[in-house]
């Protein structure tokens, strides 16, 4: 009725995967989630983000570190309005204090201040 099966000790199985899948911490600090990332895929400007955070990016500004590249916030914008990366030049992540990210460097461009 039942076959019986062979087991074999000390034997290995082999991964027949060819993507090694590795595992990266989302670059937000507020979030911090462990995701899986595709190592054929590099960090963009703003880090390794998790598909959560990737999505804020679409509908709100991104406050960042110039220094250690962390996202610290994301501010809600206008359907219409384009969304841009607000830096502060140091952070509670790296040499900096909680005050120093409301410091908030404007973004001069010839079309916009902001």
């Amino acid at each position: 009725m039942f076959t019986p099966i062979n087991i074999i000790k000390d034997g290995t199985i082999e991964n027949t995967d060819t993507i090694k899948w590795h595992f990266a911490k989302c670059n937000n600090s507020k979030c911090n989630s462990i995701f899986l990332v595709n190592p054929d895929e590099t960090p963009g400007d703003l880090g390794f983000i998790c598909p959560t955070c990737s999505t804020k990016t679409t509908t709100s500004h991104i406050v960042q570190c110039s220094s250690c590249k962390t996202i610290l916030n994301f501010v809600r914008a206008a359907p219409n309005e384009e969304k841009v990366v607000f830096n502060v030049p140091k952070c509670s992540h790296c040499v900096g204090t909680v005050e120093d990210e409301w410091e908030i460097e404007p973004l001069y461009q010839s079309d916009s201040y902001i």
